[in-house]
C-alpha cells in the first residue's frame, strides 16, 4: 500500500514539472509583431514593437544649410541661365531665369490691385498685352549701363532681367519658393522703371499707379510687403524694396515679385541683385 501512494506522488511531480515548463515556455514566446531587444546594460530585456509588413519608412528632410555666400535666393543676379518658354501669341519667346518661376496675366484680366478708377475709359488696368520678358547680357548695353557705368542697369554680375512692353497693360511676376531655418531674415530687391513719358512727379493731377512694382514673403498664411508706385521708383533710377521678416521654426517661404502697367504707354521694369541675408 505504502509503495502504490508512493508511486502517485511521484507522477503527480511529474505531472507538475510537466505543466510548470509548458507555461513557462507559453509566457516567454514573443508575441506577434513583437521582437527582443538584445539585453543591455543590467540584464534588461525590453520589447521593440514593429511596424506592419509594408510600412514606408519616411525620408527625414535635412535642416537647410546656410549657403556660402549667406544669400538664400538661387540665381538672384540672373547669370545662372535660363529656360525659353513656349511662344506666347505666336512669336514672342520669354525667358524663365533658372531657379524661379515665371508666369504673367492674360489678356482681358484685370491687373493686381487696381486701384485708380477711370469711368470714362474703362480699358484701364485692363491687360491688353504680354509683355516681353528676357535677361540682358552687358555686352549687350552701351558702357555707361553696364556695372560700375553711370547709369548702369547691372548691379551684381553680367546680368540684368527685364520685363516691357511698348504699348500695352501688363502684369508680370517671378516667384520662388526656400526653405529657411529659425531666424530673421531680409529680403532685398533693387528695381528700375522707365517711364518713357514727360511724366511730372511733382503734378498733383499725375496718375502715381501708372506703373507699380511690389515685393512679397509669403509663408504660414502671412504675407509680408507691398507696392511701390512710379512716384516711389521715380524714372530710371533704383529704387530697393526691402522686406523683414521672423520665422520661429524651421519653414518653406515664398518669395513674390510683381510688377504691372496699368495705360498704354510704354514701361520698362530691370530687377537684379536679389538677397535673401540672415540678420540678427
Amino acid at each position: 500500500m505504502r509503495n502504490k501512494w508512493l508511486l502517485v506522488a511521484v507522477a503527480w511531480v511529474v505531472l507538475g514539472a510537466a505543466v510548470l515548463g509548458w507555461l513557462a515556455r507559453s509566457t516567454s514566446r514573443p508575441a506577434a509583431g513583437v521582437a527582443h531587444a538584445i539585453e543591455g546594460a543590467g540584464g534588461v530585456n525590453l520589447p521593440i514593437v514593429l511596424k506592419p509588413a509594408n510600412t514606408p519608412t519616411p525620408t527625414p528632410r535635412p535642416t537647410p544649410v546656410p549657403p556660402p555666400d549667406g544669400n538664400w535666393i538661387v540665381n538672384g543676379s540672373f547669370e545662372d541661365g535660363w529656360t525659353d518658354l513656349p511662344p506666347v501669341e505666336g512669336f514672342l519667346i520669354n525667358q524663365n531665369p533658372n531657379g524661379w518661376t515665371l508666369s504673367w496675366l492674360e489678356r482681358d484680366e484685370e491687373v493686381w490691385d487696381l486701384r485708380t478708377i477711370h469711368p470714362d475709359d474703362p480699358k484701364v488696368g485692363v491687360v491688353s498685352g504680354v509683355a516681353e520678358m528676357i535677361h540682358k547680357l552687358s555686352h549687350q548695353l552701351p558702357p555707361d549701363e553696364q556695372l560700375g557705368g553711370p547709369k548702369a542697369l547691372i548691379l551684381d554680375g553680367s546680368a540684368v532681367y527685364k520685363m516691357f512692353h511698348r504699348g500695352a497693360a501688363f502684369g508680370s511676376q517671378l516667384t520662388q519658393t526656400v526653405r529657411l531655418p529659425a531666424g530673421a531674415y531680409r529680403l532685398t530687391v533693387p528695381v528700375q522703371l522707365h517711364w518713357h513719358e514727360n511724366l511730372d512727379p511733382d503734378d498733383p493731377t499725375w496718375d502715381t499707379y501708372t506703373a507699380e512694382s511690389g515685393v512679397w514673403v509669403l509663408f504660414d498664411g502671412q504675407q509680408v510687403g507691398g507696392w511701390a508706385t512710379a512716384r516711389d521708383m521715380g524714372d530710371r533710377q533704383w529704387y530697393t524694396h526691402t522686406v523683414e521678416f521672423q520665422l520661429d521654426e524651421e519653414t518653406e517661404i515664398e518669395v513674390l515679385l510683381r510688377v504691372k502697367s496699368i495705360y498704354l504707354s510704354p514701361k520698362d521694369f530691370f530687377i537684379d541683385a536679389v538677397t535673401l541675408e540672415a540678420v540678427d
